[in-house]
């Protein structure tokens, strides 16, 4: 690493000047970078469900991207057949069918011509739209849609149990298929709560043009928003204007705030009796984005708390600054790579930037720290402490770091979207703190003015004083009969957390979205829907794939029929539909409605007259009838209930004979894709674990050479990760695609603390030739502080994530908590205790004697010894 010291410290201004034109370059790039959400980044590519099912047949039966918005008359104002209702539902249909995105095929309500009624009459059968094309709110006909849909079959799907709420269905496109433009999430997420808006919002805000835009006029209402745009950058704000030119197409035009006069007025939609509820994957990306702001101010109270913390540390506003600068400027490069190689910032890998900031911290806090004592212990300048520390801690910070990398890499080894870039995102990272803390760090500390020497190290020592009790108590923990004691009760502490760890779950423990608190307006929706409506928000799609007109074979569509008769009876599905239950109500419907005929005709011309009110659009067949999905509404998509649904059917099909006429195939829907997700998570959490301690591990013996520092750094960094599961079990928390990188993350600041301990430690005991205890009692004067101060630092920051309103920091603030404290006591006690018995310490030669002698000396020079200040 020599041919590196000229570079930071021979050539300070040129280095400064190529690091000031990659961040100008990289912060431009950095002020570019746009959250990025897509549904796709969910989907565990390669797993059987995905590539067999969801995508081969997601044009036919939908897929997973679903809109359900519901409207529900309030309690005590009647049911939905009342004319100002009936005229806020062909509202709302309207604007859900005309949603940017929507695929208008798969848009369903009763307003909608797909739903439909049949009923026996003398002649025969009648049938017709569910809610007539020429329907308008007279007594007449609020009558006989109330008919329709009794007659329908959609109470509990379409219609609340008890008809006093409506649910409008549909289902969004990744890309348009014309232009293959990528959805706009967070617009589409506007767009829905703007639609809750006009309806439930007394008040509308209208916005006329001040010039002329053909054919609009100065003065005309060119855009109407439902929620009040007043701020303070609202001039500076993009309005998209949708209008009709003089050739009569629709077109687009973006104007700025600055062009508008808005104006608040009577909101002629908005309808007192009802309440709306809107779900879907992109409703939880727009409620995540509505909370960046708030994930940046905890980002801004972390950096303050750990500022005023070093402050009172290291004795010195500036000093402190310095690392938390290189970590800022870390996070704008990281940011900045990631715009520059074509990514996004995804809402889910939104704390990414912060655990970037934790560890460039970390080795900031352990170089500044060896920076402290240079100056204060030896009366080097800062030029000459600067070069000291860099040339101590090159091979250590340049070792975690690597571990870092690997730590971070093996997380590509999980084939899901969102987690391969959370990967991708945090390696930039590091690559933005290796620049950041191990040239620019030491190169700006070449600068510090100390311009009172005498008070500066008198701070030093005054605070290493005062720890000095601390660091003898602990350093006892090295004596063997103390080691022993630690390690038995490391070993019984593992055990009975893999005792408790029987119990973690994959997926989810909770229901609603676990990304909100429960008590967030997504999650109330979710809760709204679920007790009134049979299906459920929830939905698992198996494909029963037979031969062609197989909905007219009765071993077919018998078979399909039975297990949706198993699935209904399994804990956890509310109800079922299929084409074959459809296909009975039709039989029952053609013998009087009679319930003795409630079955599957076995003639084939019988059912050939019970499929027919059903085409291929309807999403209950494909166009030869040879493969039919069976929909399994479940009540939430608790890890439990997705076992237990896979599981029965799992059983079921194993009960089929070889030759059985169809296969069934697992699936699509949001359930299906949950349980694709969670087979993923539980594959390749071992595999990754096992990567990342062996890639650890390898590093550390490449640096170190021995199987001594292997053991030590290795053992209780894993013992932490074991002790982090017991905690999840004990909080609630499942393993799922959102958290499953925090220990690979915990586990990279982890190693970090564990490789700077054992560094220090074995340099006392190997080349100084100290005995155990002292070597240990120096390693904590040197080093173990760092370590105290950064875990503690950290852990008090991420704790104020408790008050979080997305559930999903919550939960990493606690996991990180502990983690950050766990691994640094895992360093400062289990490694020492390991060390006790592996650790061979070195022979006193006479020049390592006069070395011990030296060492002795520089730690006792006194607060008043002079340092000079660099010109």
């Amino acid at each position: 690493m020599d041919v590196t010291v000229p570079i930071i410290f021979h050539k300070r201004a040129r280095l400064l000047i190529v690091l000031t034109l990659a961040t100008l370059i990289l912060g431009w790039q950095a002020s570019q970078l746009r959250l990025d959400a897509g549904f796709e980044k969910q989907l565990p590519q390669g797993h059987p469900y995905i590539e067999d099912v969801f995508k081969k047949y997601q044009r036919e039966f939908g897929g997973a991207n679903l809109v359900l918005l519901a409207i529900m008359q309030k309690q005590g104002t009647g049911d939905i057949y009342q004319a100002p209702f009936m005229a806020t539902l062909r509202q709302a249909t309207d604007a859900i069918f005309f949603l940017p995105g929507m695929d208008r095929s798969r848009v369903s309500s009763i307003m909608t011509p797909d739903v439909r009624y049949l009923e026996v009459v003398e002649e025969g059968f009648r049938g017709g739209n569910v809610v007539p094309a020429d329907f308008t709110t007279t007594p007449e006909m609020l009558q006989l849609v109330r008919r329709n849909v009794e007659m329908s079959g959609v109470i509990g799907r379409l219609v609340a149990n008890d008809e006093t709420g409506i649910m409008i269905f549909g289902e969004l496109l990744e890309r348009d298929p014309v232009s293959d433009a990528k959805l706009d999430y967070f617009e589409t997420a506007d767009r829905l709560e703007q639609i809750r808006l006009r309806f439930t919002s007394p008040r509308m805000w209208e916005y006329r043009i001040r010039q002329d835009l053909p054919p609009l006029k100065a003065g005309d209402v060119a855009h109407v928003s439902y929620s009040d745009p007043a701020g303070l950058l609202f001039r500076f704000s993009d309005v998209d204007v949708r209008y009709k030119d003089e050739s009569g197409r629709f077109v687009t035009a973006t104007l700025s705030g600055s062009d508008f006069d808005v104006r608040e007025a009577d909101n002629p939609d908005y309808n007192p009796s009802i309440d709306v509820h809107v779900i879907g994957f992109a409703k939880i990306v727009g409620d995540i984005a509505d909370k960046a702001g708030e994930v940046v101010g905890f980002f801004a109270l972390t950096i303050l708390l750990v500022w005023v913390v070093l402050w009172l540390y290291t004795g010195s506003w500036l000093i402190a600054l310095l690392p938390l600068s290189c970590g800022l400027l870390a996070v704008v490069w990281e940011m900045g790579l990631l715009h520059l190689f074509g990514f996004g910032l995804d809402p889910f890998a939104i704390l990414v930037p912060f655990l970037v900031m934790a560890i460039s911290t970390s080795h900031g806090i352990q170089i500044t720290n060896f920076w402290l004592m240079e100056t204060a212990n030896k009366g080097l300048n800062s030029y000459e402490a600067s070069m000291g520390t860099y040339k101590r801690l090159v091979i250590p910070g340049i070792t975690a770091l690597i571990t870092n990398f690997i730590g971070f890499g093996t997380l590509l080894l999980i084939p899901i979207g969102i987690v391969q870039e959370m990967a991708i995102n945090a390696c930039f990272g590091l690559i933005a703190v290796v620049v950041c803390k191990k040239f620019l760090l030491p190169c700006l500390l070449t600068f510090v003015p100390i311009r009172d020497p005498e008070r500066f190290r008198s701070h030093q020592h005054r605070r290493d004083l005062a720890l000095e009790p601390v660091w003898r108590l602990a350093s006892s923990l090295i004596l063997k009969r103390q080691a022993a004691f630690v390690l038995l009760a490391t070993a019984v502490a593992w055990g009975i957390s893999e005792h408790i760890n029987r119990d973690l779950a994959i997926g989810e423990l909770h229901p609603g979205t676990p990304e909100l608190r429960p008590d967030s307006r997504y999650n109330m929706d979710t809760d709204a829907i679920v007790k009134n409506f049979a299906i459920g928000v929830d939905v698992l799609k198996i494909i029963a794939e037979a031969k062609a007109d197989g909905c007219i074979d009765h071993s077919v569509v018998g078979l399909i029929d039975r297990l949706a008769w198993r699935m209904e009876n399994t804990p956890g599905v509310q109800s079922t539909l299929s084409l074959p239950k459809m296909q009975k109500v039709v039989y029952n419907a053609y013998n009087e409605n009679n319930p003795k005929w409630n079955v599957l005709p076995r003639e084939t011309g019988s059912l050939v007259v019970t499929v027919q009110p059903f085409p291929s659009s309807t999403g209950m067949l494909n166009t030869d009838c040879s493969a039919m999905p069976l929909f399994v509404f479940t009540a939430d998509h608790k890890a439990k209930t997705i076992d237990t649904v896979i599981e029965t059917f799992e059983d079921f099909v194993s009960e089929l004979p070889k030759d059985a006429p169809v296969t069934f195939k697992l699936a699509t829907g949001n359930v299906g894709v949950m349980a694709a997700a969670n087979d993923v998570v539980k594959e390749t959490e071992f595999t990754v674990l096992m990567w990342l301690y062996l890639a650890i591990g390898i590093s550390v013996l490449l640096s170190f050479r021995s199987i001594a520092s292997v053991i030590c750094i290795l053992v209780p960094l894993a013992a932490v990760s074991v002790f982090t599961y017991s905690v999840m079990v004990f909080l609630g928390i499942g393993v799922k695609v959102s958290n499953i990188a925090t220990v690979a993350f915990a586990a990279g600041i982890g190693v970090d603390y564990g490789i700077y301990i054992y560094s220090v430690l074995e340099e006392n005991v190997k080349q100084k030739a100290m005995t155990m205890r002292e070597a240990y009692a120096d390693t904590l004067r040197q080093t173990g502080k760092a370590v105290v101060f950064t875990a503690l630092a950290l852990a008090a920051s991420v704790a104020t994530w408790m008050l979080s309103g997305l559930q999903f920091q919550v939960d990493m603030g606690i996991l990180l908590t502990v983690m950050f404290l766990a691994n640094a006591g895992a360093a400062l006690f289990i490694l020492p205790a390991f060390a006790a018995f592996l650790l061979r310490p070195g022979r006193k030669s006479p020049d390592r004697q006069e070395s011990v002698e030296n060492t002795k000396s520089d730690a006792a020079l006194s607060p008043t010894d002079p340092i000079q200040e660099m010109n």
